[in-house]
């Protein structure tokens, strides 16, 4: 599906008669407040709706993994936290786009973008206070803008960053979010829960979006196939992306340095999972391995310890630590390309 399909397809959710133009006259990049913007006001689309036309999933509810059926190759979202995995089907992450969701103490929001294929977890403490995101009806660069409702700022989504309003300028703080099958899911953590796909209260609540994921090559940046997708992990406006042919059909892990970064990255193109975690100077001198067949065991290092999906070491000499993931999510090609200037595609 092409990218002016996402769009169109967009629109018709949104309802036609709304209107879908880059009427940009309600918005101002003069003046301050909620009238400045951090990005070109020309490159939003004003899609002429009130927020929340696309309504967001506020109270989830779960039921046990294995109580859902879907196909095994469908893709879903997983987020995890304190023993806690929650799942959610990216179908219904194609209707509603955004879910305010917590486990325990810890407030998240769930974004996707269905025009970009992006997926990202932000934390809803904002400064102290917790607040649920919306779809505010307006997109930079094809991509979701949603907004808090505490300050009615806007957001970009793959940028990471509040771009208008009164929290203009800061960026939220991202956890792990795993795009994977419902196969490897459900049989990596079979004490998940999913969301209930009923529980949205919406007839096309489940609503198939595709995998429309594939293996787009080799070549520089500005060559990177159309219609593909790639990983990318994202610090200071930069962006070292990953294409989906380096991890084959078994699990395979690369250790490199980008930025202020020591990366570990780790993916396995037939199961469909792609993940990127940082470790400080107290572990740079390890080595890490893939581990086959042994999920959720992804890989280990030269003192013991293994690590799942998560990051979580679940046996060695530092077991119950986990390393921490650095901005890093799956979007389109055309996405890469339009969001970001500094790109370099990993060899």
């Amino acid at each position: 599906m092409n990218k002016m399909k996402y769009i169109l397809s967009f629109c018709i959710i949104l309802g036609l008669l709304s209107g879908c133009n880059k009427d940009n006259s309600t918005l101002n990049s003069n003046g301050s407040g909620q009238d400045v913007w951090l990005v070109n006001i020309e490159d939003i689309l004003n899609l002429g709706t009130e927020k929340d036309r696309i309504q967001s999933i506020d109270s989830p509810v779960f039921v046990p993994i294995h109580d859902i059926r879907l196909d095994d190759d469908e893709l879903v979202l997983a987020f995890h936290h304190n023993g806690i995995t929650k799942v959610y089907p990216r179908s219904v992450m194609g209707v509603h786009e955004i879910i305010n969701d917590k486990i325990d103490k810890y407030y998240y929001s769930v974004t996707y973008c269905p025009l970009t294929g992006s997926a990202l977890s932000w934390n809803r403490n904002i400064n102290g206070s917790i607040t649920e995101f919306g779809v505010s009806g307006m997109l930079y660069k094809d991509n979701l803008i949603p907004y808090d409702r505490n300050t009615l700022s806007h957001w970009s989504q793959m940028g990471n960053l509040c771009i208008n309003g009164k929290m203009i300028g800061f960026e939220p703080e991202t956890r792990l979010l795993l795009e994977t099958t419902y196969s490897v899911i459900k049989n990596a953590y079979p004490d998940a829960l999913i969301l209930d796909e009923e529980s949205c209260g919406d007839g096309i609540c489940g609503q198939k979006s595709g995998n429309d994921f594939g293996d787009p090559g080799s070549g520089d940046p500005p060559d990177l196939p159309p219609g593909s997708r790639y990983f990318g992990v994202f610090e200071n406006q930069n962006l070292l992306l990953f294409e989906f042919g380096l991890f084959d059909d078994s699990t395979q892990v690369f250790q490199t340095r980008f930025g202020n970064l020591n990366l570990v990255i780790a993916g396995n193109h037939e199961k469909h999972f792609f993940v990127a975690f940082q470790y400080d100077q107290e572990v740079s001198g390890r080595e890490f391995y893939p581990v086959q067949n042994d999920l959720p065991v992804i890989m280990r290092d030269d003192t013991g310890n293994e690590y799942d999906l998560f990051g979580n070491i679940t046996s060695g000499p530092d077991k119950g630590d986990r390393l921490i993931s650095p901005t890093a999510y799956i979007a389109h090609t055309f996405a890469w390309q339009a969001l970001f200037n500094n790109i370099t595609l990993y060899k």
